[in-house]
């Protein structure tokens, strides 16, 4: 079972977000993430899990794990569209038309 530092990373980089970015989405130091996500505080305040809920788009029970479910169900399905669209922002224009061709060829019905 996955700790709750555990479940704010790897909600974290499911929102593709840096530490840094998300110390700044909640209002908090990035000091203060680095030591959630590596376990070094465990009782976090009910405020913070559930300013971390909403930046992350889970439930504050999924970080709290006080549920078993995954994170892909936990999570908003659009933040996948939002996830998918900064990544191709990132990319080189050469990348980003192969990503586009690669999406083509498994859906036909794409355009």
């Amino acid at each position: 079972m996955a700790t709750t530092g555990e479940r704010i990373r790897e909600a974290r980089l499911r929102a593709g977000l840096t530490q840094t970015e998300l110390a700044d989405k909640v209002g908090l130091k990035f000091s203060a993430i680095c030591k959630y996500e590596k376990g070094r505080v465990v009782n976090l305040r009910r405020e913070t899990i559930l300013a971390l809920a909403e930046a992350l788009n889970v439930r504050p029970s999924y970080l709290m794990c006080a549920d078993e479910e995954d994170l892909t169900s936990a999570a908003n399905p659009d933040e996948d569209i939002i996830i998918l669209s900064r990544a191709a922002k990132k990319m080189s224009p050469a990348d980003r038309k192969k990503l586009i061709e690669m999406a083509r060829l498994m859906f036909d019905d794409f355009d």
